[in-house]
């Protein structure tokens, strides 16, 4: 009678724990369950919840607006070497270093607009930068100084049959450049955890540039060396990336963004030297360009602080944030250089950079 009671028991206690197992969303190693997928009309389950405010209507727009500024620096525009002696019984000279513009930072902005969906919580975003840098340098150096050697080179090839009678005295450099991308994406802001949000995106982006260096050598018997590149180049392919967001309280956030393009891409290029004199106003001894068509790389990074106010219901969002920016355009120099082809350097782009937003 015992064992049969024994018996009665334990078969209840397996059917309570297997009832228990079956409702365990989790399997025994930690992993979930598959759910059973819901009927026809039924919405799913909200795994990864819409951030940022509600969307009312069919689509809500938003608007940004951004101060920047940046540096941009384009690599492969050194122009003069001091610390160099070419004398024939001297080789003593103080050391000096290799020349290039003086970089400097300058203002710039950003504008955009978007709209969000009330589908799923996606967004259309389109956004232009603008930015315009200038850069000057010059040496006069009493110790003497050189071009650097492709200049150098290029000048003793066309000068030698009127090789000038003086030395260099002032060399100098004037570097500008006119930048202007539109970003367009698609992508969807929704938190991960609490206090994370994740925005993937993927879209396009367009550009066009305007560089334009001028170079002169001047010599103590009045001999001017001039050297005039220009490059003007457009591109246009895909972009992705990612943007987050660690939210220390409701309102405050440590921001990063992170996106990487293809530009298909064409530099036109031209270069164009002259020297004169007192007795030869101008005399051109090189005419020449090139243009080129290939697929550059962009990366863009970005970090900094957030501060955003959700109001009426969270149906409204204010939203400041302010950080450091970085971007790199490999190998996009492709100014016309005579001892030296291909890609000769990569522009780059930093700087503070202060957004503000606003949801309606």
């Amino acid at each position: 009678m015992k064992a049969r009671t024994l018996l009665i028991q334990l078969a209840g206690v397996l059917c309570l724990a297997a009832s228990s197992l079956h409702a365990d969303p989790y399997t025994q190693h930690g992993e979930l369950k598959p759910s059973t997928p819901p009927s026809r009309g039924e919405q799913p389950p909200e795994i990864t919840p819409n951030a940022g405010p509600k969307t009312v209507w069919a689509a809500d727009p938003f608007f940004t607006a951004d101060f920047i500024y940046w540096t941009a620096r384009q690599e492969g525009l050194a122009y003069a070497i001091s610390g160099a002696d070419i004398g024939i019984l001297s080789l003593d000279t103080a050391p000096g270093r290799i020349h290039q513009p003086d970089w400097s930072f300058e203002p710039g902005f950003k504008v955009a607009a978007g709209v969000k969906i009330q589908h799923d919580g996606w967004d259309v975003y389109a956004n232009y930068t603008w930015l315009h840098s200038d850069a000057r340098d010059s040496i006069s150096n009493p110790n003497g100084f050189l071009p650097t050697l492709p200049n150098f080179l290029l000048i003793l090839f066309n000068i030698l049959p009127n090789l000038p009678s003086g030395e260099l005295s002032l060399g100098k450099t004037h570097w500008s450049h006119h930048f202007n991308t539109i970003d367009l994406e698609l992508g969807r802001d929704y938190y991960i955890s609490r206090f994370i949000t994740l925005r993937p995106h993927v879209g396009l982006k367009g550009s066009w540039q305007d560089q334009d260096v001028r170079t002169s050598y001047h010599i103590t018997d009045g001999t001017t060396l001039s050297i005039h590149n220009h490059q003007d180049s457009w591109g246009i392919g895909v972009r992705t990336g990612l943007d987050t967001c660690w939210y220390f309280t409701r309102s405050f956030g440590l921001y990063g963004d992170f996106a990487l393009s293809g530009l298909w891409s064409g530099f036109n290029t031209s270069r164009k030297d002259t020297n004169s004199s007192p007795n030869n106003p101008e005399n051109v001894y090189l005419d020449t360009g090139e243009v080129i068509h290939s697929v550059k790389p962009v990366i863009e990074f970005g970090i900094g602080l957030r501060y955003e106010y959700l109001y009426r219901n969270d149906d409204f969002r204010f939203l400041i944030q302010a950080g450091w920016e970085e971007q790199i355009w490999i190998d996009n120099n492709h100014l016309v250089d005579v001892a030296e082809y291909g890609d000769k350097g990569s522009l780059s782009l930093q700087g503070f950079t202060l957004e503000a937003r606003l949801d309606f």
